[in-house]
């Protein structure tokens, strides 16, 4: 694809380059930080163009937050910011993403949740390729069948800017008995629109059982049609470290024995975050 035709913007607290980010990367953090240190050192080994992140800390625990501080102290393309709110859930994560959605100034963009992360060499290139005129938004597709199958979801997601701009994209969710959660205006008003959005295969590792994740419990994985190798994962509910998952495993009746179930709660969670990072590192090496 042909760049030369982007305008090369200036951007917050960096220095004008020749090589300008091409790419916007959204992540919102609420008690992830040990998750986006992961992202961040990821996508440093798999991505081709150059990037900017920008990070909202959606008032997390004081050690979360100082911790993110320290991970992204010397990463001069990454920026974060700490807001207070009395928000929860899905209408503060999507309150925070439109937040971020207005310092988007590059020609495309891509969404992460805090524990969800690309992990094939040269993604960026690799998805780019594949926007067109109709093709706007290339992502997850839905965990499950009470969400639609058939359009992105952000848990891991790749957008033209423009398009996104010019249909106006409120993230914040509506009602949520009827499934419309984070992003769900962007399927309705991109095929209202005459656009379409390319969708990442799902499987789970609860059934699937081929793929690189396949001991961990409740794992995403994600892939390119025709593709045999993981493009992306999502450990899922990284801030509760995936009580809602392990809740549902056959062994969850444990978790909820008073005072020792939240202890044995954590301790399953602390051990699969450290395998799901473990092993996307392994992936990236893998690719070198």
């Amino acid at each position: 694809m042909n760049y030369s035709k982007f305008k090369k913007n200036t951007y917050p607290n960096q220095k004008i380059t020749e090589n300008p980010p091409l790419i916007s990367i959204l992540i919102v953090n609420f008690n992830s930080s040990v998750f986006i240190a992961n992202s961040l050192f990821l996508l440093k080994n798999i991505s081709l163009h150059p990037y900017q992140v920008f990070i909202l800390d959606n008032n997390s625990k004081t050690e979360d937050w100082e911790n993110l501080k320290k991970i992204t102290s010397e990463e001069s393309n990454v920026f974060i910011e700490r807001i207070k709110t009395n928000l929860s859930g899905s209408l503060a994560h999507g309150t925070a993403l439109n937040y971020l959605a207005k310092k988007i100034n590059t020609p495309f963009f891509s969404i992460l949740d805090a524990d969800a992360i690309w992990l094939k060499k040269n993604w960026d290139e690799i998805l780019l390729n594949k926007i067109d005129e109709k093709t706007k938004i290339i992502g997850t597709q839905a965990d499950g069948p009470s969400k639609p199958q058939d359009f992105p979801l952000i848990y891991a997601a790749f957008l033209e800017t423009e398009t996104f701009k010019k249909l106006n994209i409120d993230f914040r969710p509506k009602d949520l008995k009827k499934h419309e959660d984070t992003g769900y205006e962007l399927r309705e008003k991109y095929l209202s629109a005459g656009y379409k959005g390319k969708i990442l295969e799902m499987k789970n590792t609860r059934f699937f059982k081929q793929g690189p994740f396949h001991r961990l419990l409740g794992v995403c994985e994600y892939y390119l049609q025709g593709d045999k190798h993981v493009f992306a994962s999502h450990f899922g509910r990284g801030s509760t470290l995936g009580a809602a998952k392990f809740y549902k495993s056959p062994f969850g009746f444990f978790y909820r024995i008073p005072l020792l179930g939240s202890r044995l709660l954590k301790l399953k969670g602390l051990i699969e975050r450290k395998k799901w990072i473990s092993l996307c590192k392994k992936i990236i090496d893998f690719q070198k």
